[in-house]
């Protein structure tokens, strides 16, 4: 995601996949799944899954090794660890991975202007790049400074 998108700093504790209509599960169940954060610092993302990444920067946030079920209408991950996203550190990225390659989230999307999801085998340097995007919602909480505070007690007085 472009980081002009963002208006503040944010730690992101989740992120929703809203389910495409048709779409017949109201659970997914993985044998395993991991999700990784960082910051790319180019707009689009090429082939090579780490390349996407600033050095140093590729953060695991959720990790499961043993078979878990997600039960929603609209599929949530919520991470071990939250992610603190600095929008002047870069344009926020992340992987979700599974190896066994079963279950699928089935999502709604969208076009995007340029390269925007990279999807590959499980366990493969690179995969196959497309412009378009999950619907998507990244949950947390934004990081609002002192003077956001005093301008809403202002406006109440």
């Amino acid at each position: 995601m472009q980081a002009s998108e963002f208006s503040e700093a944010m730690e992101i504790s989740s992120i929703t996949f809203f389910k495409a209509p048709g779409a017949s599960h109201n659970s997914v169940t993985f044998d395993e799944l991991y999700v990784h954060l960082g910051y790319c610092a180019s707009d689009e993302l090429g082939a090579n899954y780490n390349a996407n990444y600033i050095n140093g920067t590729k953060y695991s946030v959720f990790e499961r090794t043993s078979p878990f079920t997600i039960q929603n209408t609209d599929i949530t991950i919520y991470f071990d660890t939250p992610f603190f996203y600095v929008p002047a550190n870069g344009n926020l990225v992340f992987e979700i991975a599974w190896p066994d390659g079963r279950d699928e989230i089935y999502t709604y999307f969208s076009e995007t202007d340029g390269i925007s999801n990279v999807y590959g085998g499980y366990d493969q340097p690179t995969g196959d790049m497309y412009a378009e995007t999950p619907h998507i919602l990244i949950n947390g909480e934004m990081a609002l400074n002192q003077m956001t505070f005093a301008g809403i007690k202002a406006s109440f007085q």
